[in-house]
């Protein structure tokens, strides 16, 4: 009996450590941080402070980490936002259609009217949805418990993009509360 115990609290720990999500760490691109921090406002009107680590779909695993893919001038262009280049988005909640119109509002005032992007032909988001399970409107987050949860954009009222997040010496992504790194032990300035 005591090998038997022994053997399953064996199997649980190696289970349990391949379940552990990876640290997020503050990374730049091309002079872009991300995760980048987000207040989302739900339907209900409840807020939550999240830690944007990605963007992807429902059926993929995979998500983009520095940028919003996009469709604009009606569908016929595409666009790369880059997350710390956001200010707000709204208007995801009231989308009839994929094909419908929701508004990026950027950091220097400027407001984009456009629709969603959808993964084809491999890794990239680029081009029209087919099938809701692969538009790109899924955020991949990181909440206070350090917990991963996807959220999809239409189910949101509005996201409030706050900027990067700060950093343990590291470079693991910190919620700006954190008084100790989680990963490190030290204290935060």
């Amino acid at each position: 009996m005591k090998k038997w115990i022994a053997a399953l609290a064996g199997i649980c720990t190696a289970v349990c450590a391949q379940a552990q999500p990876s640290n997020v760490k503050l990374v730049e691109q091309n002079g872009h941080l991300s995760p980048v921090a987000i207040k989302v406002t739900y339907l209900t009107g409840q807020t939550r402070n999240l830690m944007l680590a990605g963007i992807g779909s429902k059926l993929k695993d995979s998500y983009f980490t520095h940028q919003l893919v996009v469709r604009g001038d009606g569908g016929v262009s595409q666009r790369s936002l880059w997350l710390d280049s956001i200010a707000s988005i709204h208007g995801t909640a009231t989308l009839r259609t994929m094909g419908d119109e929701f508004t990026v509002t950027l950091k220097d005032g400027k407001q984009v009217p456009v629709m969603f992007a959808a993964f084809h032909d491999g890794e990239q988001c680029s081009g029209e949805p087919v099938h809701d399970g692969y538009t790109c409107n899924v955020f991949y987050v990181r909440n206070e418990d350090d917990g991963q949860e996807k959220i999809e954009l239409r189910k949101v009222k509005s996201v409030e993009f706050l900027g990067p997040v700060r950093k343990d010496k590291a470079g693991n992504a910190m919620f700006e509360h954190w008084r100790y790194s989680p990963f490190t032990g030290e204290r935060l300035q």
